[in-house]
């Protein structure tokens, strides 16, 4: 006996529409990880964008692996300051049309990469423990 055309037909239509529902899936899957790291994460350990509050992170220079500048804003003043694995260092002050010179050079895109960056090493590190 053979197997009619619709049973063909439905036959290998099966595979393909649980590839589907797989995708459909995952990409779901995708969406809330997405979310919860974006908006959820931040809620839940505390975390503060950095446009919050009087002290602002301007720009950041990695130098080598554990070490970076920052550049700063605290109230009106902008410093630049040296990060090392053990130690914080104060460089120097900037004047402000000198610190305005400095931060039209750095692109605004970049702050959005460091901060998954930082995010990826806190979990790395085993929660800042």
């Amino acid at each position: 006996m053979t197997p009619t055309a619709a049973a063909q037909l439905s036959s290998i239509h099966m595979p393909l529409l649980e590839y589907i529902e797989v995708l459909i899936a995952l990409g779901a899957v995708l969406m809330i990880a997405y979310v919860t790291l974006r908006v959820g994460l931040p809620r839940v350990m505390g975390m503060r964008s950095s446009a919050a509050g009087p002290i602002r992170v301007l720009a950041r220079y990695p130098l080598e692996p554990k070490k970076t500048l920052y550049l700063v804003e605290t109230g009106s003043q902008v410093v630049l300051i040296a990060t090392s694995e053990n130690r914080v260092e104060y460089l120097t002050a900037l004047a402000p049309d000198n610190a305005a010179q400095v931060l039209a050079s750095v692109p605004r895109e970049q702050a959005e990469r460091k901060q998954f960056r930082q995010l990826l090493g806190w979990f790395q590190k085993g929660g800042g423990s």
